[in-house]
């Protein structure tokens, strides 16, 4: 539903990268059209395990020169279909960045704070709040850094979820079943998921009963042993159980998980587009769908999975986001515009310089983000932070 009137022609692609870790590295585009308007996207690719930008400059060739009005004509220029899309994960991550990066490109032509035109595409009433409740997942700082080594005992989990909630956050995650991976040698809870369990209690401990841990599981298990760590998980008080199985590749045996289970549901990082999450939601296979801006569509397509899911499950999406600050930057516009009830992920203590890297830098105050001002996205990687810690190329 194009704001009628204007519309953004790009002609240039370049692509950056930093990196943020040993395991994980940040990457981006810009688009740009021949009046210096430049809509930027994240791809990177930790959970794909493939370099996505050969299928951006694919993708993006056939915009050049086009009079693009929609974010969605990324799609239609290159003849994809949807079901395409939810069957190819890094094709719905090139698409999802594309997509991003116009819908920035046209909010910045119309002067509009990201957040503000996605209302205004449709129609939304009222006004967003400009600064989004944030959750800590703790995950990714007990791994290697540049600085040193990782500390993944109960401990660590320990001090990593104090160090959150001394900053503010009043909710952490965890990922605490290293060990684990299905199938199992014994029936019944797997041995292997003892440390786990461990790593949670010491974390809930720290955190106490009127802040609240979230689990992510990794799809480490199967239907048994979902079955048997549930009671476990909810005795230590934990407040969801992420992912035990793959909810969209196992979503039969979730449903069983989740008809016995008396804790939340939540899963489906990986998902494509509206009709998905709201046939997970439909089937009773998740009490909380988790779009990730850079597979689920980009912010358009994530404002539209918050605002129809909401209004039929009320607290039911919660936005995946262990990124880096861009993409934390768009799926927080996109929480703002549809008025999140749960608070938006993000990955804490990843890099110390991590604000750093947009420009303006990212603001992080008492466990929220503070949107900034400007039209779009309303920040850019900066070039300075890629000529420390990354580099720049073109495809």
């Amino acid at each position: 539903m194009p704001i009628a009137g204007e519309w953004f022609t790009p002609t240039g692609l370049t692509f950056n990268s930093i990196e943020a870790r040993p395991e994980t590295t940040w990457v981006h585009f810009s688009l740009g059209d021949s009046s210096e308007i430049t809509g930027q996207g994240e791809i990177t690719d930790t959970q794909v395990k493939q370099s996505i930008a050969p299928i951006v400059a694919r993708l993006a060739n056939k915009l050049r020169g086009q009079k693009l009005t929609d974010d969605s004509d990324v799609i239609k220029l290159n003849n994809i279909t949807v079901e395409q899309i939810e069957n190819n994960i890094p094709l719905a991550t090139a698409v999802s960045g594309l997509r991003c990066a116009i819908a920035d490109a046209l909010a910045q032509i119309l002067q509009l704070p990201m957040v503000d035109y996605l209302r205004e595409l449709y129609d939304h009433p009222g006004k967003a709040d400009r600064k989004v409740q944030l959750y800590s997942n703790i995950n990714r700082a007990l791994k290697p850094t540049f600085d040193g080594p990782s500390d993944r005992s109960p401990d660590g989990f320990a001090e990593m979820a104090q160090r959150a909630m001394d900053a503010g956050f009043t909710t952490a995650k965890c990922a605490p079943f290293d060990e684990c991976r299905a199938p199992f040698s014994n029936s019944g809870l797997p041995r292997e998921a003892e440390i786990g369990l461990d790593r949670i209690r010491a974390a809930k401990a720290v955190i106490g009963p009127d802040r609240e841990l979230l689990v992510d599981c990794h799809s480490r298990f199967d239907l048994e042993s979902a079955l048997a760590l549930e009671p476990e998980l909810r005795e230590a008080g934990v407040g969801w159980f992420e992912e035990p199985v793959d909810p969209i590749e196992m979503a039969d045996e979730l449903r069983i998980v989740r008809d016995k289970a008396q804790i939340r549901m939540a899963g489906a990082e990986m998902g494509y587009g509206v009709g998905l999450f709201t046939k997970l939601m439909e089937e009773d296979v998740l009490d909380v769908v988790m779009p990730d801006v850079k597979f689920c569509g980009g912010p358009v397509e994530a404002y539209l999975i918050g605002r129809e899911l909401e209004a039929r499950w009320e607290a039911s999406v919660s936005m995946h986001c262990p990124s880096g600050p861009l993409s934390l930057l768009a799926s927080a516009h996109a929480t703002a515009a549809f008025g999140n009830k749960i608070p938006l992920e993000h990955a804490v203590y990843e890099a110390y310089w991590r604000h750093e890297v947009l420009e303006p830098y990212e603001i992080i105050k008492d466990g929220y983000l503070e949107l900034p001002d400007g039209p779009g996205l309303g920040a850019r990687v900066d070039p300075v932070a890629v000529a420390m810690r990354g580099k720049q190329w073109t495809e």
